[in-house]
């Protein structure tokens, strides 16, 4: 998958479409200069550079069990974005339905969703 825009238009800055595409772009990008890197060479720079900025932009807003939460989550959607191009040619309709699932897991109540209790995503 090439790095064509997000998905269904331009996301707002500050939305919940946006931190998850930010967060796929991290690793469609770090496919693109990483060059012959591994999946294990890569989930430690994606993880730490997801980290900090999490740290950076909301440190002092949430406690840090909620920032790794957060990290574990994005880093999963950054390593889809690093290895769907590596297995699959580039369909507009895959990353647009990809996209439509992962923002429907995270808007949709019940035991299956992985997010800290009382709290949503937090949005870069």
């Amino acid at each position: 998958m090439e790095e064509q825009g997000p998905p269904q238009g331009q996301p707002q800055p500050g939305d919940l479409l946006g931190t998850v595409t930010s967060a796929f772009n991290l690793g469609v990008a770090a496919r693109h200069k990483g060059g012959n890197k591994s999946v294990g060479e890569v989930v430690g720079e994606l993880g730490d550079a997801i980290y900090n900025n999490l740290l950076r932009t909301h440190g002092g807003q949430f406690q840090e069990e909620y920032i790794l939460a957060n990290t574990e989550y994005l880093l999963q959607i950054a390593l889809l974005g690093f290895i769907i191009p590596s297995i699959c040619a580039y369909d507009e309709e895959f990353k647009n339905r990809l996209f439509s699932l992962i923002m429907a897991k995270l808007e949709s109540p019940g035991p299956h969703h992985q997010k800290p209790p009382d709290k949503n995503i937090i949005i870069t």
